[in-house]
Order: structure tokens, then sequence, then C-alpha cells
């Protein structure tokens, strides 16, 4: 499907685009992986590669109740995460994404940055919706070290956002972190602005110390789709490179 209007003004460039028109997800652009390869957040899921179907101009994010191992334990669901690490990052630009969250307790859709090189911090949240809230959109920047985090994090009240596709952006620069939701504004961050290049994380998370273990409204197997993700970058920045 198109891109925004807001993303056709002339001075951004188009630096990265995902229709997801293809059979499969395309590597080595994604990797399904999680990079960490550990427990997080006290989440439930195991990490699985079969869990991204890619259909109809779609990528959807399966987590299903079925049993697997992962980071050394016996996990009760399984779900998918998939990453542009190694492939593409960026520093600063808008991060756009075209998506339908899961619904239902104990899940929890999420797009986010991640650095490089390789670490937990400096991270932004896009947007990460908790099933049980589905009109609510938390957002986060984080900085420092692991030692030293910090983070500035806030939400809004948003459309339904398991109810059809809605459009999730952030437009970072030196300065600050602007969040819009269908083009409205609705967050800024100022404090730790990040000045390094970021990786592109999607995933789709089952219990955790946010989103709770999953009750009856949580229905399985459970999607998260993704239309489309597109990354912008100034054409003034680059032609100064």
């Amino acid at each position: 499907m198109a891109g925004t209007v807001w993303a056709q003004k002339p001075e951004w460039v188009l630096t990265f685009s995902e229709e997801f028109d293809g059979k499969e997800l395309s590597f080595p652009k994604w990797t399904p992986r999680d990079p960490f390869g550990h427990e997080r957040n006290r989440e439930g899921q195991a990490y699985v590669p079969q869990a991204i179907e890619v259909k109809d101009g779609v990528a959807r994010i399966v987590a299903r109740r079925e049993n697997a191992t992962y980071d050394g334990a016996r996990r009760e669901f399984t779900s998918g995460m998939m990453t542009t690490y190694g492939s593409f990052a960026q520093t600063y630009g808008r991060f756009e994404i075209r998506c339908r969250v899961a619904s239902g307790k104990g899940l929890e859709s999420k797009f986010w940055l991640m650095p490089v090189p390789a670490g937990e911090v400096p991270s932004i949240d896009v947007v990460d919706v908790v099933g049980s809230e589905p009109k609510k959109a938390l957002f986060a920047n984080r900085w420092g070290d692991e030692r030293t985090e910090r983070s500035y994090s806030g939400s809004a009240a948003v459309p339904d956002l398991s109810d059809g596709f809605h459009t999730v952006s952030v437009e970072w620069d030196e300065k600050r972190i602007v969040w819009t939701v269908d083009g409205k504004q609705v967050f800024e961050s100022i404090s730790g602005v990040a000045h390094q290049a970021m990786y592109l994380a999607v995933n789709l998370a089952v219990g955790g110390l946010t989103a709770k273990y999953p009750d009856s409204t949580a229905s399985f197997p459970a999607e998260f789709d993704i239309d489309y993700i597109h990354v912008y970058q100034l054409a003034s920045r680059m032609t100064k490179r």
C-alpha cells in the first residue's frame, strides 16, 4: 500500500522500503531471529523463524501456544522477531510502520530501534502496544548503558490499533524525537537523544512484566500484521556525506 502524504515531502529521501510483496521474508535484508538469544522482561515465548509468514503484501508474526526451548528453558509459547541487524541501520531520520497489532491480555506488539554496535541501549520504541489495551500506544527513549540506563517514556490514547491498519512513526534528529500516530503528533523526547546508528526490530512477545501472562481474552494463534516499514533521511543530510 502507498505511504503517507507526509512521506512525499521533497526534503525526505526513502532509504529503506519493505512492502512484503514476496512469498517469504527477504534475506539477508531481514533476519527472523532474536539477536540477543536470551530471555528479557520475563517474557514467556520462544522466538522461532517459522513464526513469521509473508502473504498478500503483509508480514504476519504469529504467536502460538506450543512448547519450544529457548534460552535453556522450556517455553509454553512460540512467536517471532525480525531485525535488520547486520543489513541496515541509520542515524536520525523518519522510521514508519503501518501495522495491525495483536489483541488480548499477555500479547505485546512492538517496533523498535536498537543500537549499532549491538547492545540494549540506546534504543527507541517506535510503538509498543499491550494487547489488553489496544487503544493505548507506549513510547520510550532509552540511553546510557546496561549499568546506567535511563529513559523517558510515555503513552497516548489512540484509535484501536488492533482494529485495522494504522501508521506510527518517529522523526529523530540531533535534538529531539517526535512520535506520530496516523499523522498526529502524540509524544516527544528531548532528553538523552542518541547519536548513533540503529537497526530495526519488530516482534510479538507473550507474557512478561508489561503484558502479563495471557488469559482467556488472548486466543491463539495471535497475529501482529505489518503492511510496510519505511525509513527516510533528510536530503540535506545525505548530501553532506
